[in-house]
C-alpha cells in the first residue's frame, strides 16, 4: 500500500512523463499566444502603412470631388441670382470652370430635368434633350438629389461619348413671384479614370489590390464598380470615401497577400517552443531521476519489492488508520526454510533466482492493495489490508495457502529443481497489538515458533 500524498500536486512529481507533457502543453499554449501577438503586431503594422497610403488617396479623391461640386454649386448660385442663363452666359461660365478641372468631361443645364445646354457641345450632342427623370442610369440619383436638396454623385457608368465617368447632379430652386420653385438641375460629368489617376491610384496599384464598392454613392452595401472583389480577403484594409450624397468603400491589400509569418515561425513562437521543449525534457529528466532515486531508496534492488524502510512506513500508515476508524489489518512475518543450502550448493546466483521467484509468488498470492516487502536476507513481510483478518481462522487459512504456494518447486536456469519451505508468523490489529513495534514483535515471535515447532509452519500471535 502506498503512502497517501500529503503535499499539493505531490502526485505530479511521481509521474515524470505526465508532468513533462503538462509543461510542454502549457508552454506550447503560451508560445502560441506570444506568436499570435507578434503575428498580430506585424499584421497591424502592415495594415497601418496601407491605411496611411489609402487615406492619402481618399483625401485627394474627396478634395477633387468636392472642388468639382463647389464649382457646380457656384454655377447654380449664379443661375439662381440671374434667374436664367443664356447659352452664351452658360458657355462662358462653363469654359472658365473646365479650365481648372482636367477631369471634367462636361457641364450641363437641365431645366425641368431635361438637358438643354451642354459644354463642350462637341461630342455631347446626343445628351441634349435627355430627360434625367426617365434615364435608367441616372434617375435614382436625380430623385435622391431632389429629396436631399443637395448634390448627389451617380455612377460610374459609360457616358454618351464612350468614356467612363461619374456625374454629380445639383437641384436648383428659383423664386418665381416670391415662391421657391424647382427649376431643374445643374450637372457636372467627370472622367472616372482621370479622376482616380489624379488622386494617386496609379501609385497604389503598383503593389496593392484595390477594390471599390458603393456605386451611385450607396456605401458599403452597394455594388462593386472597381477592381476584383473576389481577390479581397477579410484582412483587407477598408477606408470609406465620402462623396456627394453618400460614400464609397475602398478595400486594399498587398498583391502577394500580407507577408506575416504564422505564429510558429515568429521569433516569439520559435523561442517559446524551444524553451517549452527544453523545460519539458529537463523536468522529465529531473523527476525521472528523482523517482528512480526514491524507488531505489524504498525498494529492494534484487526483487524490486519494497524494502524494510518502506514496509515500516506503510505499516505506520495502517496503524494510524486503524486507530482512527478501527479497521483491522494483519502482519505476516515470513522466513524461508532451506534457503542457505541452496546458496551453498548452487551459488549466490541461484539464491538470487530463488528470492526473485519467491517475490513473484508472494505478489501473485496477495491482493493489489496489500504490501509485500523484503526485510533482508530470506525474510519477507506481508501487510494484509482486509476487514476479514479479524477472524483468526481466516488468517490461518490464508497463511497456510500462501505457504503452500511458496513450497512449490523452483526450477533454476540450468534446469535443476530446488525446494524451499516457509515459516509464517501472523499478528493482527487490534487483537495482537496496538503499536507497530508490538505487532512486529508478535509476528516475529509467532514465526520463530512456527520454525521451531515445525508443525504446520504457520503460527498466530497470542492475544493481548
Amino acid at each position: 500500500m502506498n503512502r497517501l500524498p500529503l503535499r499539493p500536486l505531490f502526485w505530479l512529481t511521481q509521474r515524470p512523463l505526465l508532468t513533462a507533457a503538462i509543461i510542454l502543453t502549457v508552454g506550447v499554449f503560451l508560445s502560441w499566444r506570444a506568436g499570435e501577438l507578434e503575428h498580430q503586431h506585424d499584421l497591424s503594422q502592415q495594415k497601418n502603412e496601407i491605411q496611411s497610403r489609402v487615406s492619402n488617396f481618399r483625401s485627394q479623391l474627396e478634395t477633387k470631388l468636392n472642388t468639382s461640386v463647389a464649382l457646380t454649386k457656384g454655377m447654380a448660385v449664379d443661375l439662381v441670382i440671374r434667374g436664367e442663363l443664356t447659352p452664351e452666359q452658360f458657355a462662358s461660365i462653363a469654359e472658365q470652370l473646365s479650365s481648372t478641372n482636367p477631369a471634367q468631361r462636361n457641364l450641363s443645364l437641365a431645366p425641368h430635368f431635361i438637358i438643354r445646354d451642354v459644354y463642350p457641345r462637341l461630342g455631347n450632342e446626343k445628351i441634349i434633350g435627355q430627360n434625367l427623370l426617365l434615364d435608367s442610369e441616372q434617375k435614382i440619383a436625380v430623385y435622391r438629389s431632389i429629396q436631399l436638396d443637395d448634390a448627389v454623385l451617380a455612377g460610374p457608368f459609360k457616358l454618351e461619348d464612350g468614356a467612363v465617368g461619374v456625374v454629380c447632379r445639383m437641384p436648383v430652386w428659383i423664386k418665381l413671384d416670391g415662391v421657391p420653385r424647382l427649376w431643374g438641375a445643374v450637372s457636372v460629368a467627370l472622367d472616372f479614370p482621370e479622376l482616380m489617376k489624379e488622386a494617386g491610384l496609379t501609385s497604389l496599384e503598383q503593389n496593392l489590390d484595390i477594390a471599390i464598392r458603393g456605386r451611385d454613392a450607396s456605401g458599403p452595401a452597394g455594388q462593386f464598380f472597381f477592381g476584383d472583389d473576389l481577390r479581397i480577403s477579410k484582412d483587407a484594409v477598408r477606408v470609406p470615401v465620402f462623396v456627394p450624397g453618400g460614400s464609397w468603400l475602398i478595400s486594399a491589400q498587398p498583391k502577394q497577400g500580407f507577408g506575416v509569418e504564422p505564429w510558429w515561425q515568429t521569433t516569439a513562437g520559435i523561442i517559446g517552443l524551444l524553451v517549452s521543449l527544453f523545460s519539458a525534457l529537463a523536468s522529465y529528466r529531473i523527476l525521472f531521476d528523482r523517482s528512480r532515486i526514491r524507488h531505489l531508496a524504498d525498494h529492494d534492488p534484487l526483487t524490486h519489492l519494497p524494502n524494510r524502510r518502506q514496509a515500516l512506513s506503510n505499516l505506520y500508515d495502517l496503524m494510524h488508520r486503524g486507530k482512527r476508524n478501527g479497521q483491522p489489518f494483519a502482519v505476516l512475518s515470513i522466513d524461508l526454510d532451506g534457503f542457505k543450502p541452496i546458496n551453498d550448493e548452487h551459488g549466490h546466483d541461484a539464491g538470487d533466482e530463488v528470492l526473485k521467484t519467491i517475490a513473484k509468488r508472494l505478489l501473485a498470492a496477495v491482493r493489489a492493495g496489500d504490501t509485500v516487502a523484503r526485510m533482508g536476507g530470506d525474510e519477507f513481510i506481508v501487510l494484509i489490508d482486509d476487514p476479514k483478518v479479524g477472524d483468526d481462522n481466516h488468517l490461518l487459512i490464508y497463511a497456510a495457502r500462501m505457504r503452500e504456494i511458496l513450497s512449490q518447486p523452483i526450477q533454476l536456469q540450468h534446469g535443476k529443481l530446488v525446494y524451499v519451505g516457509a515459516s509464517i508468523g501472523v499478528a493482527a490489529f487490534p487483537s495482537h497489538g496496538f503499536q507497530v513495534t508490538d505487532l512486529m514483535r508478535e509476528a516475529d515471535q509467532a514465526m520463530y515458533r512456527a520454525k521451531r515447532e515445525k508443525n504446520s509452519g504457520v503460527e498466530i500471535a497470542q492475544l493481548i
